[in-house]
């Protein structure tokens, strides 16, 4: 396409890094840029908008960390090929990535499941008020949509609330779901917190991006009716098919 559609940033209200983001996550929501489709060079994007390097650089990477665009070192950046397809939630509703898929008409499938038990470390016994070497049930999984990888996720329970014999190799859920079909348990919420953070090379590996792109990890611990932590979990997400949303009343 032509790249005449960039024009100088006029208005003088917010930062020029925020002007320059909402500026171009308008033309890509528009479809001035098509997914898959290379932006200009830096030097030419940032003329265009009239404003630095620097200034452009920090736009970009909030647009990275939005998951609308891809920075590859060296190359250049280009618009996410997955980001119209997003699975978009509120951080105020406890559900698992199954119900959110189902909810908004997506398949995925899991990849590369592990589930063990041992016993937990001094930080982990701190997180789920139990006492030090008590065992615990990992299970760990690729998520994947249309068999590429747009999740990792590690979910830790106290065996005395999951046994590890209880998830065979055909298991494709959700731990929150299989906790929450014990009669036994009643789920109250769960505390979480999200964070940008760059891929590592084992990360990158099982999510097939490249070592250092941009990832959204959340990490939440569940809580029962009494307060009781009952399991929690570390999920990694490629932010081009993921959007969480935070309501605030």
């Amino acid at each position: 396409m032509s790249h005449d559609v960039v024009r100088p940033l006029k208005t003088n209200r917010g930062s020029l890094s925020t002007q320059a983001l909402q500026y171009l996550m308008g033309l890509i929501e528009d479809g001035a840029y098509q997914p898959g489709e290379q932006l200009p060079s830096e030097a030419d994007l940032a003329a265009q908008l009239g404003i630095s390097r620097p200034t452009l650089r920090e736009a970009l990477l909030n647009l990275e960390q939005e998951g609308l665009v891809i920075r590859k070192h060296g190359v250049g950046t280009f618009i996410t090929a997955g980001y119209e397809s997003r699975l978009e939630s509120g951080l105020e509703r406890l559900e698992s990535i199954l119900e959110l898929s189902a909810r908004q008409g997506m398949q995925l499938t899991y990849d590369d499941l592990l589930v063990r038990e041992d016993p937990a470390e001094p930080a982990l016994c701190d997180r789920l008020q139990i006492d030090p070497g008590s065992l615990v049930t990992r299970v760990r999984r690729v998520i994947l949509s249309e068999a590429r990888p747009v999740a990792y996720m590690v979910d830790v329970v106290p065996t005395a609330i999951l046994a590890a014999t209880a998830i065979d190799s055909t298991f494709s859920g959700s731990v929150l779901d299989l906790l929450r079909q014990n009669p036994d348990l009643e789920i109250a919420q769960a505390v979480a917190d999200i964070v940008a953070l760059n891929a590592d090379g084992r990360l990158a590996q099982r999510l097939a991006v490249e070592p250092g792109e941009a990832v959204l990890l959340l990490e939440e611990v569940l809580f029962d009716t009494r307060g009781r932590a009952i399991g929690c979990s570390r999920n990694y997400f490629l932010p081009d098919f993921f959007r969480f949303q935070i309501v605030r009343r």
